[in-house]
């Protein structure tokens, strides 16, 4: 005996596909969330700019898992991305935002708000202020901001935002310093 299922009236797509998903659709955007992380990799010097990926650290609560942390001389980049489609509504004091796809209402945590939990997670680990850190927001697929949002959360344009800090807050000792202790 396999495992049960539940029958769906013929003609019905599954319920995912009615919502507008698909298993192409499910490949399109994992495989567009690897390009353009791997595009934006491309065009940061890594000899600038260390990346340390998925990083878990403990939490008050637990742990807490970064997306993606850039340790450079310009600060220590904290990025949560969202792999996303359609329309996104939120405000930095909202604690929940809203997507918006095929009629679809789908209310998800504020990004802002945890990676601020995982600013302050590191900021300990680290033993560092929080001065030396810059959070960024970037939203990977088609989607497109309904509300105005501040500059640090993105849907395009991750590598020039970057670049754009040019103050330097760390040393290059302390760089390598920073990336070893994230690498053990």
């Amino acid at each position: 005996a396999g495992a049960l299922r539940r029958s769906e009236p013929a003609g019905n797509p599954p319920p995912l596909e009615r919502l507008g998903f698909s298993m192409f659709g499910v490949l399109k955007g994992w495989f567009g969330e690897k390009l353009t992380t791997f595009g934006m990799w491309l065009r940061l010097d890594e000899n600038v700019y260390r990346r340390i990926d998925d990083i878990i650290l403990p939490s008050k609560s637990g742990t807490t898992q970064l997306d993606h942390v850039l340790v450079s001389t310009f600060g220590i980049f904290v990025i949560e991305t969202k792999n996303m489609q359609g329309w996104i509504f939120g405000d930095e004091k909202d604690s929940t935002w809203c997507q918006s796809i095929y009629g679809h209402k789908n209310r998800f945590q504020n990004p802002l708000r945890q990676n601020y939990r995982h600013i302050e997670c590191l900021a300990e680990f680290l033993k560092l202020e929080r001065r030396f850190f810059h959070s960024v927001v970037f939203f990977i697929g088609e989607c497109e901001f309904k509300t105005p949002l501040p500059r640090n959360v993105l849907c395009s344009g991750l590598g020039s935002y970057i670049t754009s800090f040019d103050t330097a807050l760390l040393t290059h000792e302390q760089v390598s310093e920073i990336e070893r202790k994230l690498r053990e």
